[in-house]
This record gives C-alpha cells, structure tokens and sequence, in this order.
C-alpha cells in the first residue's frame, strides 16, 4: 500500500457499490463447512452435551470444542459436537464450566488472575 492510494476494500467498495462479506478462502471453507454439518447432524442426531435442566435433546447446531481464535478448525471432524440451541448458549455463556465439561477447550492459559478449571 501506498500513502494516497485508497485501500482496497473501498476500491472495491467504489467499484461495485458493495464490500464482499467474506474473504474467497474463508467462503470456499464455508461451503465445506455447510456439508460437514449436515453429515454430522444425521450421523448423530441427538445433543452429545446433555447439560442439566437445559438440554432439550435434538441436536440442531455443531459446536467447536476449541474456537477458531484459538486456533481451532471449523472442518474439523475431532473439534466438533452436536449440540441443541439451549445448550450451545449455555456453553457461549459459562466458558469456565463449559472447560470443566469437557465441551470447550483454552488453546493456551487465560489471563492470569482468571480462574482456570484443574
């Protein structure tokens, strides 16, 4: 990039009238990703979480044991679970007892002072 050239997206914001919302990797990764899902919701139907009180017991949604930011994989076979909605929510909302779990993984260790599950 040079000093008083637009960037690029607004090149193509300007060219096009509109800004692509994904990158083409990340959309062809996507559409890998569409078809993994359905493969692992008819191979195992029911929610693999379980959570008391919460689960409703069909699963709905595949969920990463270990976040992409983490450095996980979306296409991953071995980093994902079937799970209801009820329970995916419950696991975005209680990250540390979700880890105690077993249902999300810490690529490396929190900050400190954060509780950190044994």
């Amino acid at each position: 990039m040079k000093r008083g050239e637009p960037l690029r997206r607004l090149a193509a914001l300007a060219r096009t009238g509109r800004l692509r919302p994904r990158s083409r990797r990340y959309a062809a990764a996507m559409v890998e990703r569409r078809s993994l899902v359905a493969e692992l919701l008819a191979e195992r139907p029911w929610c693999e979480a379980r959570i008391p009180k919460v689960c409703t017991g069909r699963a709905v949604d595949v969920h990463e044991l270990l976040r992409r930011s983490q450095g996980g994989s979306i296409l991953d076979r071995a980093n994902c679970v079937t799970v209801c909605r009820r329970c995916h929510d419950w696991i975005g909302h209680n990250p540390t007892a979700a880890v105690t779990a077993g249902l999300a993984r810490w690529a490396m260790r929190p900050n400190p002072g954060r509780e950190v599950p044994a």
